[in-house]
């Protein structure tokens, strides 16, 4: 295992990384923790079964949804320093958004999964990557018509979540939420962290592939009860492109890494997730992006008081929100109630706990589905790390 960054006292985290290779399995991976600020495991293994080598030190990974929760912190920042108001309505940012009965949507609920538009709408003829992004696809969202009324249910917004919000976020502050990635958090915190990866970086990505079937494919064998949400998803995903490319063909590879997709797009590594998690709640070498103030508000449950709309995506049916974030539950348990964050497709993990003082990375290239009692690989390595805290 590379490196070798494991301080004194954690040295059971190793050993349960080193368990999770052979059970249950896993192919490249790393796992970070941060505490009280200074980064206390820093651990690389496996292989890049794609590429046929060994898990680079520097290796990156797509990390799906985790990318939503780097999202969030953009939000977090950017309420704090009073360019985003949550309680606004989207129409105030993005005039255009009200059509169709969505004039009282606000920020939050596009943020915490309750304004009714978890896929773009049907027979819009895009294909591909202009599904997930472009000004075709934002001028359809603006157009549609909520699938509920916005704020009376929650259904997991797999990759509109970050095609309105990085919308909101250009009209509020002239900017998109990549380049508040960069320059808000990857640069301050000198961490690998992208949306929309340089072409020179792209030898450095570890591709991901599924054990099984992705989660995100249409499930052809289940006959839902017409007119029902798990039939409205059925047909949206029959239109949704896959959610990697071929990796055969470096074009197409090139252009999905290159593509600025804020809910599933992020290439990062374990140890930036561990450090940008863990500079939500205090300073990393002297960086700390939001205070306690704003952690606390952001964090509020927003979900808890609606109806769920089960569905059978990667996070489970059990999910609840803050603003943007996850918050602990079966699904992602994490260290105890106080854990945010957010899961990626497949096992990815970033998440805090502001009670242990923690913020704590892992990502794979052997992806399964998490199911609603989580991966079992996080349970090993969050156990271990709470052992050692």
């Amino acid at each position: 295992m590379e490196p070798s960054g494991v301080e004194e006292g954690f040295g059971a985290v190793a050993d349960a990384f080193r368990r999770t290779l052979a059970d249950p399995g896993e192919d490249a991976a790393a796992v970070a923790v941060v505490h009280q600020g200074r980064k206390v495991v820093d651990l690389v293994a496996g292989t890049d079964v794609v590429h046929r080598r060994p898990m680079p030190v520097d290796g990156l990974m797509m990390v799906a949804s985790c990318s939503k929760g780097i999202t969030a912190t953009v939000l977090a920042l950017l309420v704090e320093q009073g360019d985003l108001d949550p309680e606004e309505r989207v129409a105030a940012y993005w005039p255009e958004f009200a059509a169709a009965g969505k004039g009282d949507v606000t920020v939050a609920m596009v943020a915490s999964h309750t304004a009714g538009l978890p896929y773009p709408p049907l027979g819009t003829g895009l294909r591909g990557l202009d599904l997930h992004r472009g000004p075709a696809v934002t001028r359809a969202l603006a157009g549609a018509t909520p699938l509920w009324p916005p704020g009376t249910a929650m259904a997991y917004h797999p990759v509109t979540y970050g095609t309105l919000l990085d919308e909101i976020v250009r009209r509020a502050t002239g900017r998109s939420v990549a380049r508040h990635v960069r320059e808000r958090i990857a640069e301050p915190l000198g961490v690998d962290m992208w949306m929309g990866l340089p072409e020179n970086l792209v030898p450095r990505v570890v591709p991901g592939h599924w054990e099984d079937t992705s989660p995100m494919e249409p499930d052809d064998d289940a006959t839902p009860e017409p007119g029902s949400y798990a039939a409205q998803r059925q047909a949206f995903l029959r239109e949704n492109p896959p959610m990697d490319p071929d990796f055969s063909d470096a074009d197409e590879v090139r252009e999905h890494y290159a593509a600025e997709r804020p809910a599933i797009g992020a290439i990062t590594d374990a140890r930036a997730l561990a450090t940008m998690y863990s500079a939500l709640l205090e300073p990393v070498d002297g960086t700390r992006l939001i205070d306690d103030e704003t952690l606390a508000l952001v964090t509020r449950p927003r979900t808890d008081e609606v109806e769920t709309l089960v569905e059978s995506g990667t996070a489970g049916p059990d999910i609840r929100f803050g603003l943007g974030y996850q918050l602990a539950s079966p699904g992602m348990p994490g260290f105890g109630p106080t854990t945010f964050g957010h899961t990626g497709a497949g096992g990815r993990l970033g998440i805090a706990d502001p009670e242990h003082r923690v913020g704590f990375g892992y990502v794979c290239s052997l992806m399964r589905d998490i199911g609603p009692g989580g991966d079992p690989r996080w349970r090993a390595l969050i156990d271990a790390v709470r052992r050692c805290l």
